[in-house]
């Protein structure tokens, strides 16, 4: 036995040593080692490979440079065991093993039932839960088949690969499999080499014809056998074959109904399904068992529900409606039907309610009644018919209805009121629950209730119904009327009757007024009516004064309450009452000898106040109710303070502005021949003296503004056309300078 241990590393630092032990010892008790080398490759300048050669000698070599990496081979005898150890003291990569030897490893035992032969095992699923995947399983029916021609070679099965590697937990037959698609692995060995491989195999369980469980098998009851109340009814079971097969072509397999789960594992206590079944319980489960028709006959089975649903309830009612339409006396009338669906059907909601002529055509479904809510009755005392159908299952039942006209009737009434909704526009909201007295008046039938409605035919179908209701109709263009439909606590129609509705006007007044009292008088105010007579009215003042107009001399808020006789409708007007008075001066304030001169009037007094100024002598006066005036003209003014309330005399006073003019033209066309200070005379700022210059600044000449100013000339001498200067001293002590123009 030799070898060659060859590093797969190309470094020449790469140093495997190795040591042999044996014979037949074991890892725990190798004992000393036959043969090992521990030479360094680099220290001893040899190549890195290193192991047993037929041409060596020596026994053990190394350490470091000692040897040249091979020791002799050993002579060995079949069937004896070697332990080698290899080490990498440069920890640089693996190594290859070669054995150079004339010993060889004995041949592998093989599976001779090669690759094209299928070992995998397929059972029907019959133990325990048919749709579990878990089944028994003949394993060594493999066995024959894997051995082939093949000696000495001994299988076992295993769970898994460590178990058939170590020949551990052997598998025995008939073995129930642990999931479906298991794997099996199967220990192949010699029994002179024990040598063996591993190969595997599927164990794969047949769950029988992939069928579905059955939706619930749900009927409504039926009165087949007397009773539709029951629970009970007959079944053609066949017609869930094809549910269940889901696909599957019927002639392979063979599809049975059974009476409990042990009779369709069995295939005994079959139920004909080609006839009526009549469930025994509600619900009641049956079994199906489908069993293929060729290869393993394999089988399952499905649970199917038998139900049988209730019919819903349908009482049958009279519908009783007032004889309104049309003709008040044919008996033929318009029913709103949706009225009758409550009591028919109990109040109980998921239910559609359907009404029909005749009974053909309920039972069939078709054709129904379309308009519900307006239908006309054909003949007197009709009777229809009603299909109440369960929304959640389609059961229904059918009942009647009959149809009643009434010739009963209520009151007409009337409602008024007043337009008192702040908007005077005709227009209120009646609370018509108001007329329900007028409408039940003096009617001794008990228990009736009363509904509103815009218009007749709303009333008779009963829809739309209110109890506030606003007019279509101004109150002083005409009268809305609406219609109350009278019940009985069963729904019964008792009349249909109109109720007059009527919107009365407030009256015609000034609701806001004022009145003035100018000290020391009287004023007389007044109810403020606008249109009317006046006799038609009742009034009450705040003062308790009934007349139309009361005579006042105390300022404050008088208030008087104008209510209409005929319609008791009223209306609140307030007086207020102010005093007012004369003005009084109390200063005027002049700002002038400026080009832009102002006048102000302060006063007091109770009134309100509006001011004029009538300038140099003209009565042309323009109020304004500002006491302030603006480019005043210079000159002598009066003032005029008048009160707007009324009260009087009007208060004046003269006044005087002064100003000086821009320019004069001494031609003796008789304006403006003289320049002088006006708003200036001897009795106002009589003291005053004026200055007038050239333009070098030489005096030419001094005047007092009472004379007859200057005339242009100097020493007798007409002084040229040119600017002017001047400067004035008034009597108050103001000094005003500035220029003006002479003109030729």
């Amino acid at each position: 036995m030799a070898f060659i241990i060859t590093p797969e590393s190309n470094n020449n630092d790469e140093d495997y040593d190795f040591a042999v032990y044996g014979p037949n010892v074991t890892c725990s008790t190798l004992g000393n080692s036959i043969r090992c080398s521990s030479t360094n490759p680099p220290a001893a300048a040899v190549p890195t490979l290193t192991g047993l050669s037929d041409t060596e000698t020596d026994l053990s070599e190394g350490p470091g440079a000692a040897g040249n990496g091979f020791v002799r081979s050993i002579d060995a005898i079949a069937g004896e065991e070697y332990y080698i150890l290899i080490d990498n003291f440069s920890q640089n990569g693996g190594f290859d093993l070669e054995f150079t030897g004339t010993a060889l490893l004995p041949d592998s035992p093989q599976n001779d039932a090669g690759p094209n032969n299928n070992l995998n095992l397929t059972e029907c699923d019959v133990v325990g839960n048919p749709n579990d995947g878990i089944t028994n399983y003949d394993l060594e029916s493999n066995t024959t088949t894997i051995i082939g021609t093949q000696t000495n070679t001994i299988i076992t099965y295993h769970i898994s690969e460590e178990d058939a590697s170590l020949g551990n937990g052997a598998l025995a037959s008939p073995y129930l499999s642990t999931q479906n698609r298991q794997t099996i692995y199967v220990r192949i060995e010699n029994t002179l080499t024990e040598c063996f491989i591993i190969d595997t195999f599927t164990l794969t369980a047949n769950l029988g014809p992939p069928i579905i469980t059955p939706t619930p098998f749900v009927l409504c009851d039926n009165n087949d056998d007397g009773d539709d109340a029951n629970g009970f009814v007959s079944f053609l079971l066949s017609n869930k074959d094809t549910e269940i097969l889901n696909g599957l072509d019927p002639t392979d397999y063979t599809l049975t109904y059974h009476a409990s789960q042990a009779d369709a594992d069995a295939g005994t206590g079959i139920i004909d399904k080609t006839t009526p079944y009549i469930n025994t319980s509600n619900p009641q489960t049956i079994f199906v068992r489908v069993q293929e028709n060729t290869g393993l006959l394999c089988l399952n089975t499905v649970s199917l529900e038998l139900e049988v649903d209730p019919l819903p309830a349908a009482n049958p009612l009279s519908l009783v409606q007032c004889d309104e339409y049309n003709d008040p006396a044919d008996g033929i009338s318009l029913f709103n039907l949706n009225e009758a669906v409550d009591q028919i059907t109990g109040g109980t909601t998921d239910r559609a309610v359907t009404f029909f002529e005749d009974l053909t055509s309920a039972n069939a479904g078709t054709p129904s009644i379309t308009n519900t809510d307006t239908y006309q009755n054909i003949t007197t005392n009709q009777q229809l018919f009603v299909r109440v159908t369960n929304n959640a299952n389609n059961c229904f039942r059918i009942s009647t209805l009959d149809l009643q006209v009434s010739v009963t009737s209520a009151n007409n009434a009337f409602l008024s009121i007043c337009d008192d909704d702040g908007i005077e526009d005709g227009f209120r909201t009646f609370d018509l629950t108001q007329a329900n007295a007028q409408v039940l008046f003096e009617i001794a039938t008990p228990n009736l209730s009363v509904a509103y409605y815009e218009t007749i035919n709303d009333a008779l179908s009963e829809s739309n119904a209110f109890t506030m209701y606003t007019n279509s109709t101004p109150g002083t263009q005409g009268v809305d009327i609406v219609y109350a439909r009278i019940e009985d606590n069963l729904n019964q129609c008792f009349g249909i009757n109109q109720v007059a509705l009527f919107v009365n006007p407030l009256p015609d007044i000034e609701e806001v007024s004022e009145a003035f009292l100018c000290e020391g008088a009287s004023v007389i105010i007044d109810s403020g009516l606008e249109s009317g007579n006046s006799n038609d009215f009742d009034y009450l003042w705040s003062t308790g004064e009934i007349t139309e107009r009361i005579t006042v001399t105390t300022a404050m808020d008088y208030t008087v309450t104008v209510t209409n006789q005929l319609t008791g409708c009223f209306k609140d007007r307030t007086v207020t009452v102010k005093t007012s008075s004369p003005a009084t001066i109390t200063t005027i304030e002049i700002n002038d000898a400026s080009d832009n001169n102002t006048v102000t009037i302060n006063v007091n007094g109770s009134g309100t106040y509006e001011f004029a100024i009538a300038y140099n002598g003209s009565n042309i006066r323009t109020y304004q109710d500002s006491p302030i005036f603006t480019n005043v003209p210079p000159g002598f003014h009066t003032v005029y303070i008048r009160d707007k309330n009324g009260c009087g005399p009007e208060t004046t006073q003269d006044i005087s502005v002064v100003g000086f003019p821009k320019y004069f033209t001494p031609n003796g066309d008789g304006f403006h021949e003289t320049w002088n200070v006006e708003g200036v005379s001897s009795q106002v700022l009589g003291n005053s003296i004026i200055y007038i210059f050239d333009r070098s600044g030489k005096l030419l000449k001094q005047l007092v503004p009472s004379g007859n100013g200057w005339d242009g000339t100097y020493g007798g001498r007409l002084m040229p056309s040119s600017e002017y200067w001047f400067q004035v001293k008034l009597g108050d002590g103001r000094i005003r300078k500035g220029s003006f123009a002479l003109i030729r």
